[in-house]
């Protein structure tokens, strides 16, 4: 017996508010991420945030004084670069996490999900959808996908 189009419509609102809820804890968790990172020779650290800027620099010890700058300049780009990987795969856990692929650039505009991102994705499962219903899901997904782009 097919399913009523109210019914599915239920099903498909609740799976986007479960699916936009769990998105809206991820962008949470990446408003607040910050990792620290020391360089190899433990005389520089370096924070940073979710997109990968530094948020600070902090020279551990008095070391640094006597490094010549080439070397400081290295010690400060190690510290950097494993702060960013860090970051960036914890960015990258939260957005699995919920499903959403994560781009490698963020100026890389992000594809749209080629799955719809409601309902069961079995296709013994797969219902068509009414053109209005559909018309309402898409905008929703559209929303979803903007609202990432956002993080």
């Amino acid at each position: 017996m097919e399913t009523p189009p109210v019914r599915r419509l239920e099903l498909a609102l609740t799976d986007f508010a479960e699916r936009y809820g769990a998105l809206t804890r991820a962008r949470e968790q990446m408003r607040a991420l910050s990792v620290t990172a020391c360089s190899r020779d433990d005389v520089v650290e370096v924070t940073v945030g979710a997109d990968g800027r530094p948020a600070s620099i902090r020279f551990v010890d008095e070391r640094f004084r006597e490094m010549p700058a080439a070397q400081l300049g290295d010690s400060v780009m190690d510290a950097l670069s494993t702060a960013r990987a860090e970051a960036a795969a914890r960015f990258s856990a939260a957005m699995n996490s919920v499903g959403l692929p994560v781009q490698a650039s963020r100026d890389t505009p992000r594809p749209r999900p080629q799955e719809p991102l409601w309902g069961r994705r079995s296709a013994s499962a797969h219902v068509p959808l009414p053109p209005d219903l559909r018309a309402a899901v898409v905008a929703l997904t559209d929303s979803v996908c903007d609202a990432v782009r956002c993080v």
